[in-house]
């Protein structure tokens, strides 16, 4: 599936991120503390920056640039991006 950030994720991230559409690598759905994620080899649906509290349903995506392939240096939440 393929996204892009919404207004909201642009307001923290900046306006060269808008319209860029982003591939998920990653997705977590529970937060594990990173000295065991990283040893446990990155098991899928945990991640270090998972955070748990109020966030019943979400999930926390690593993503990729779809135009280079380029791995994003930071995680967003479903609620930060949009379906395209």
């Amino acid at each position: 599936m393929k996204y892009k950030m919404n207004d909201l994720a642009i307001e923290n991230y900046g306006e060269e991120w808008r319209d860029v559409i982003l591939e998920v690598v990653h997705v977590a759905t529970k937060y594990m503390p990173a000295k065991e994620f990283f040893e446990k080899g990155q098991p899928e649906g945990y991640h270090p920056g998972f955070d748990n509290a109020g966030m019943f349903g979400q999930r926390l995506y690593d993503l990729k640039r779809a135009d280079t392939g380029e791995e994003l240096n930071f995680s967003l939440y479903n609620w930060e991006l949009e379906k395209v």
